[in-house]
């Protein structure tokens, strides 16, 4: 009798959860098809979608875009600064070894990859905009903690801060991006974006040959203050970030609710967000697409990272003055810059040519790598510094965007993007040990 009453109970028990479970059900989707509703209503008097379709795009254009290239553009030249200080004799003032530079340059690379994945599961539960200006008032404080080291050892501690400060922030951009833009407008902005990293290639020779005319004042040497100059603004544009940034599109008071209701149809994008959960965590690191993104991101990383730090060097190598070198270093960063977006208009204008647009982009890096090997002579060799980055900017724009648009669950997205790019900046510890001095010009074996 009392198995069959336990029986009965549990049998109870298990029909109550589950009519309780049926009845959320119910409750949720009923919510999702009242705001489809309230959404339709709002935009069936709205003639011409596709002309307030473009519209809304350039309001988010005018938005987003400027704030977001600039702080991408200050996240790498404060990541990548450290090849113009080992130009401007960090190696001498502080007494490091080959091996230790190398070691201090790919320790930023560790914790970058360590915390990216947990820095965006801090992204996605807590708010985007506090994040995301915490850590670039963190890495800021690091670039210019960073000028006042005074030995390997401090110099180390603060790449490995700096590395799990930064490790979030590009994640966290993308997709904030694939949020609030449609696929087929997504690479040319991705491009945009990406044309930061050369553009602060650009402007960082420059930079480095300015504050080497500041050598020995105040008792500083030229490339402490590089580091300072690089960190003070990130540090105030933090600030700007915390102001300027949105949590969510539908919060914004730029867009009217019409606009609003617009751009969740164009997007697809969801009403309500399903709370991160293990059994999400575990199918984004699973899927297939994930793992092929992050191997074709890894490549790009070691070609493009070691490429960035260590193009002054590699000038030098040439036979160039040191100072030349410097501003040397800026002109392949401009073609870089405009491979960058032809490669970005190229993936929206041809959505279905991705993979072939990756393919030709790798391959005209790899001729330029041999060119660098066969030519003679410095400017012969100067020269094919030009073919590198028209290459690898070409294919970049459809490598990160593709994989930022190609998984419709957001919070698989979330997931999955961040292990692309974890997975993807391992190949800056391994772009760190490609170019040691002790190689140096030819970097052959």
């Amino acid at each position: 009798m009392t198995g069959s009453t336990s029986r009965t109970l549990v049998g109870d028990n298990t029909s109550i959860a589950s009519d309780d479970f049926e009845q959320k059900k119910r409750e949720y989707y009923g919510s999702q098809d009242k705001l489809q509703s309230s959404d339709q209503a709002l935009i069936a008097h709205i003639v011409d979608k596709a002309t307030e379709e473009k519209k809304i795009t350039r309001i988010i254009d005018c938005r987003m875009m400027p704030l977001f290239c600039i702080f991408y553009f200050v996240d790498f030249l404060d990541r990548a600064n450290i090849g113009n200080a080992t130009l401007a004799g960090i190696q001498d003032d502080l007494h490091l070894s080959h091996s230790e530079l190398s070691t201090a340059i790919s320790a930023f690379y560790i914790t970058y990859i360590l915390f990216e994945v947990p820095s965006n599961i801090i992204l996605k539960r807590t708010s985007a905009v506090m994040w995301l200006s915490l850590i670039m008032l963190l890495w800021g404080a690091m670039t210019l903690v960073m000028a006042f080291s005074k030995n390997f050892h401090s110099l180390l501690a603060c790449r490995l801060l700096l590395g799990a400060a930064e490790s979030g922030y590009i994640p966290g951009i993308l997709y904030m991006m694939s949020k609030v833009y449609r696929p087929r407008d997504f690479g040319l902005r991705l491009a945009l974006l990406l044309c930061m990293s050369s553009v602060s290639g650009i402007v960082s020779g420059p930079i480095a040959y300015g504050t080497s005319f500041l050598e020995g004042q105040r008792g500083l040497h030229g490339w402490q203050y590089l580091f300072i100059l690089e960190g003070v603004p990130t540090i105030c544009l933090s600030v700007v970030s915390y102001f300027y940034l949105f949590d969510d599109i539908k919060s914004v008071p730029w867009l009217t609710d019409t606009q609003k209701a617009l751009h969740r149809e164009c997007t697809n994008a969801p009403k309500e967000e399903v709370a991160l959960s293990f059994k999400i965590f575990i199918k984004a690191i699973l899927d297939w697409k994930t793992f092929f993104f992050a191997t074709t991101y890894l490549l790009t990383v070691v070609n493009l990272t070691s490429y960035q730090i260590f193009t002054p060097t590699i000038i030098d190598g040439f036979g160039f003055p040191v100072l030349e070198s410097q501003l040397l270093s800026a002109p392949p960063n401009v073609v870089q810059t405009i491979s960058i977006v032809l490669g970005g208009y190229l993936a929206d204008k041809y959505e279905n040519k991705r993979g072939a647009l990756m393919v030709t982009g790798f391959s005209v890096g790899a001729i330029g790598y041999m060119l660098l090997i066969i030519l003679q002579g410095r400017w012969a060799r100067y020269a094919a510094l030009f073919v590198i980055p028209a290459g690898l900017g070409l294919q970049a724009p459809a490598n990160i965007g593709w994989s930022a648009i190609n998984f419709p669950n957001l919070e698989i997205r979330v997931i999955a993007v961040a292990v692309v790019v974890m997975i993807g900046n391992s190949g800056g510890v391994i772009a760190s040990y490609l170019y040691p001095l002790s190689d140096s010009p030819h970097y052959c074996r």
